[in-house]
């Protein structure tokens, strides 16, 4: 791999017409890991859910092998006023099939606690939803997205957050 890696450096030095800089970057993403983020940079109130939204659209072949949710202000989890953040694949292929990756609900104090500023692992099988491998697996155009839903009526505020996904090149 660090071969590989070192011949396309000596290549875009040399001024190898057959490789432009952009080819060159999306040929150094296929060997090393990357992070896609999604922010809520505004505390959402109790009453008012997050729709689906696009975390990352893959340019190449990738696995997730990682996911984080840090919240800016402690979750303390409750059986009645909760909400669920829910991560899923978007395939690009018609009709954009829904996979449900991986959902936290903040409904069981002590368990689903979240420490402001922590980090809460959702790549876990307490989080992860028993999906087929492959779900893990993106192509080309895949999209992975975020939403945030609420339980009740009242719910309950769903802090400043980041969500973070570790992604890896495959083949």
């Amino acid at each position: 791999m660090i071969h590989a890696l070192f011949n396309k450096i000596l290549s875009l030095g040399s001024g190898n017409p057959n490789i432009t800089p952009a080819q060159f970057e999306l040929d150094v993403a296929d060997h090393f890991a990357y992070d896609a983020k999604w922010n809520n940079t505004l505390a959402v109130a109790t009453n008012t859910a997050i729709g689906e939204q696009v975390m990352w659209r893959a340019r190449r072949k990738a696995r997730l092998v990682g996911l984080w949710y840090l919240p800016a202000a402690a979750v303390t989890g409750t059986a009645t006023d909760f909400f669920t953040l829910v991560v899923r694949k978007r395939t690009t292929a018609a009709p954009g099939t829904q996979v449900a990756i991986a959902s936290y609900a903040a409904d069981t104090a002590t368990t689903d606690d979240a420490a402001a500023f922590g980090s809460k692992d959702l790549y876990t099988s307490t989080y992860l939803n028993g999906a087929a491998a492959t779900a893990y697996d993106f192509a080309l155009g895949d999209v992975l997205t975020v939403e945030v839903t609420k339980s009740t009526a009242t719910g309950m505020t769903f802090p400043i957050s980041t969500v973070f996904a570790r992604l890896e090149p495959r083949d």
